[in-house]
């Protein structure tokens, strides 16, 4: 027989022909299987053969506190798909009808994530999301305890999102979540939007919670938590070697530089394999050098990772109309992602002191965008293109509502981005702004505009003369579609 919990288990019995009832397993069942009851914990546990089974059961004996935690088990194993989220049948002893508020163990025994969620007890069972971020199937072992759960008590509020909420119900809600925290070292330098004095405390009082995202840090930041690694498959081609490129003197001190500060931050190593690719200097527009690696030769061997990469023109139109706007950058975000330790040869370069390889993921990898973008939808999964939009290192919070609804949200994503162990680059973000320029364009409650001076340039732009000209003339392309006549251009 099975039971409600979803344990199977023999029992003799005598079988009535039209019966459709449920029946009790009395003491003489229990003595005969050795079961113990555990009133502390609320479980049944017995042995069938080699294997232990647990059943939760719903203390009702007199002096029993209504608001005793009780323990979450799954009811039987669940298989979970790569990359996936689905929501899983657990069970729960509590009261019929009861609403209460799971809250999950900090990690399964099988990497996966679950979300505390409120939920309401049907026949000792609830349903809790469960999200898979790694590149593999898993699963769910049957009676894993996945966490706690415990009614909701007189004085607790459940917020809306769906209206406007009070910054005095946001900031009870703070108080309680988080408590008081210590101001960050830079709050005088965050860029924040135009707001009341009681709209910016608030504010502050939620980005104080995460000093670990936004204290100012130098160097390289500290690697993902999640089990996230980047890969390069190049099948069985022969290793790549690339001769070194010849460099002016004050070149050679450049590169001198940034591989001491890439070893000291713990971004490279020394290698000794059969790869090798060159150095490239490449000039910002400030004058600053930007140092890169010319992986053209491996990318051309690199099986393709084709994760897309959001459209810019369904971003915008999923921005259109919102009321705050937070940008978050990450810091350093490529370095913030492992390289396989498999595959770290396949990253070396070449200098006069040496062959080095990456540790973290370098730019200019085939696959390397995908494989940051892959990560960041599987950390804000559920939240982007409702609250978030991610396009890879850049994450858009918006509201359509109040400061305080901002507030709420954007808690969201930054507990998430903590909780995956990611690090942000403060003095890039923008917070709670009424307008936003992002990906060429401004934002605002009103909807999207080309940004002032891609206007200005194109107003100026000489007439052309020649097929040279005509060709770079690019910006009737990309931003025709802000044009009036567009077609007689």
């Amino acid at each position: 027989m099975r039971t409600q919990y979803g344990q199977y288990m023999e029992v003799d019995a005598l079988i009535i022909e039209g019966a459709t009832t449920e029946f009790l397993l009395g003491e003489d069942w229990m003595l005969s299987h050795g079961v113990k009851i555990d009133f502390v914990s609320c479980e049944m546990k017995w042995y069938d053969g080699d294997v232990k089974k647990v059943v939760p059961f719903a203390c009702t004996r007199t002096g029993q506190p209504d608001d005793q935690p009780a323990k979450v088990r799954l009811l039987r194993r669940a298989r979970m798909q790569t990359q996936t989220c689905r929501n899983v049948v657990v069970a729960v002893a509590a009261p019929e009808g009861a609403v209460g508020v799971f809250m999950p163990r900090p990690r399964t025994k099988a990497n996966l994530l679950l979300a505390p969620t409120l939920t309401t007890v049907r026949g000792g069972k609830i349903v809790v999301p469960v999200l898979n971020l790694i590149r593999a199937t898993t699963k769910l072992p049957s009676r894993e305890v996945l966490g706690t759960w415990a009614p909701t008590s007189d004085d607790m509020t459940v917020m809306e999102l769906d209206g406007e909420l009070t910054n005095a119900k946001v900031k009870r809600w703070l108080d309680e979540k988080f408590g008081e925290a210590k101001p960050l070292s830079n709050e005088g330098e965050l860029r924040m939007g135009h707001m009341g004095t009681e709209d910016k405390e608030l504010f502050l009082q939620l980005l104080r919670q995460y000093p670990a995202l936004l204290e100012p840090r130098t160097g390289c930041p500290p690697a993902t938590t999640l089990p996230v690694e980047h890969e390069i498959h190049t099948g069985n081609e022969p290793p790549i070697k690339v001769r070194p490129r010849r460099y002016a003197q004050s070149e050679h001190g450049v590169i001198d530089g940034e591989v001491k500060g890439m070893l000291k931050d713990g971004v490279i190593e020394k290698g000794d394999g059969a790869w090798g690719f060159p150095v490239v200097l490449v000039k910002k527009k400030d004058g600053s050098v930007r140092f890169c690696i010319d992986y053209r030769m491996l990318n051309a061997i690199t099986k393709r990772d084709v994760y897309p990469l959001p459209r810019i023109d369904d971003t915008l139109d999923n921005l259109h109309g919102a009321k705050r706007y937070t940008s978050l950058d990450l810091h350093a975000g490529y370095w913030q992602v492992p390289v396989a330790l498999k595959d770290r040869d396949k990253t070396a370069f070449v200098t006069r002191q040496g062959l080095f390889r990456f540790m973290r993921m370098p730019f200019g990898l085939a696959n390397a965008p995908g494989t940051f973008q892959r990560m960041m939808d599987a950390v804000l999964r559920g939240f982007t293109w409702q609250t978030c939009l991610v396009y890879l290192d850049d994450v858009i919070v918006f509201s359509r509502g109040g400061v305080g609804q901002h507030v709420v949200e954007l808690a969201m994503v930054l507990e998430r981005l903590s909780n995956a162990g990611l690090s942000l680059k403060a003095k890039k973000c923008s917070f709670a702004t009424e307008r936003l320029e992002y990906l060429g364009h401004e934002l605002d409650e009103k909807g999207v505009h080309p940004m002032a001076s891609l206007v200005e340039s194109v107003v100026n732009f000489p007439v052309p003369k020649d097929a040279a000209a005509i060709k770079s003339f690019g910006w009737n392309g990309a931003g025709g579609n802000h044009s009036r006549r567009r077609s007689s251009v």
